[in-house]
């Protein structure tokens, strides 16, 4: 294979690139006071917070569905027996719909629902934050079985499909 006319300066360059960033690399080093006191002091760490810009949706195993399922679900092969669309509505209002949707839901024996929170400006969305919250109330908890994020098609990130509970007979 034949090189550029500029390979060398190519060459050249790339070399020192890669010592500035092999200078710039620390070798690991251990603890080297393995005393018990030294062991038992706490790092000081700050505390981790949920800042309003984090989102805290559900990742997709992260309640319940397999994989067989989730993946019907987003290529549209499990159907959707209900749908409620939050967008436009206050934190009040959305929770209140959400909990009459997820009864009603329940009480007509339907499994699969999608709840579309939409994605808030720069993704910030209140609706969307909050779902998962409401979704642990104990109210409820007692209708779910999975969440997980919607495929593009429902609603992509600003949409979650709900999986309710058989009803117990």
């Amino acid at each position: 294979m034949k090189k550029g006319r500029n390979s060398a300066g190519k060459d050249e360059e790339g070399r020192r690139l890669w010592q500035g960033v092999t200078r710039s690399v620390k070798a690991y080093a251990p603890a080297k006071d393995p005393s018990p006191k030294a062991a038992a002091a706490p790092a000081k760490t700050h505390p981790v917070t949920k800042t309003p810009a984090e989102p805290a949706a559900p990742s997709p195993s992260s309640r319940g569905f397999d994989r067989s399922t989730a993946t019907k679900l987003k290529r549209g092969q499990l159907p959707l027996e209900g749908r409620l669309d939050l967008h436009g509505m206050t934190q009040q209002e959305a929770f209140d719909a959400l909990q009459g949707f997820l009864r009603a839901a329940a009480a007509h024996q339907k499994r699969t629902v999608l709840v579309i929170t939409g994605k808030g400006q720069r993704s910030e969305g209140v609706l969307r934050r909050l779902l998962p919250l409401w979704l642990e109330e104990p109210s409820l908890k007692k209708y779910i079985l999975a969440v997980t994020g919607a495929a593009a098609k429902d609603g992509g990130s600003g949409a979650f499909y709900i999986r309710l509970r058989k009803p117990k007979n």
